[in-house]
């Protein structure tokens, strides 16, 4: 699972490069300055910062969809990969309010942890854990099918 998250960051990246170069061209910018005048203040930054934006949310979603069941329920059961992600998918469908409401939890948690200069986390990731827990037992009853 591990190695799949990977895959995935890194097709992330790729694809925040190709926008990069698709709006600002593959040149570098001179410097930090420079750069933040270019996105803040040209047309082809704003085209740049809703596409990085559109694009990151697609992976998010995906990363939601196929991470927040599969993780657990790999602790928990003898299951195969395959087998993880089907379900995380079959349950992330049959429950789209409550996925989308964990994954705004999760995304406000993780911001809120980050402030403090990333000390927060220390509580944050141990709630948030035992929150994916629980959202997993709800949603994946013992017979292995998605709820």
């Amino acid at each position: 699972m591990g190695l799949t998250l990977i895959a995935l960051f890194l097709a992330w990246l790729v694809v925040a490069e190709l926008i990069y170069d698709a709006t600002l061209g593959p040149q570098p910018p001179a410097g930090w300055l420079s750069f933040f005048y270019a996105v803040f203040t040209s047309a082809p930054g704003w085209e740049m910062i809703v596409l990085g934006i559109s694009a990151g949310a697609v992976f998010a979603v995906l990363v939601l969809v196929i991470a927040s069941i599969s993780f657990p329920l790999l602790l928990d059961r003898p299951a195969t990969l395959k087998t993880a992600i089907r379900t995380s998918v079959a349950a992330a469908a049959r429950n789209p309010f409550p996925l989308a409401l964990w994954g705004a939890i999760v995304a406000a948690g993780l911001a809120l942890g980050t402030l403090p200069a990333f000390a927060g986390l220390i509580v944050v990731l141990p709630v948030l854990g035992h929150g994916t827990w629980h959202l997993y037992r709800a949603m994946v009853p013992r017979s292995g099918k998605a709820a």
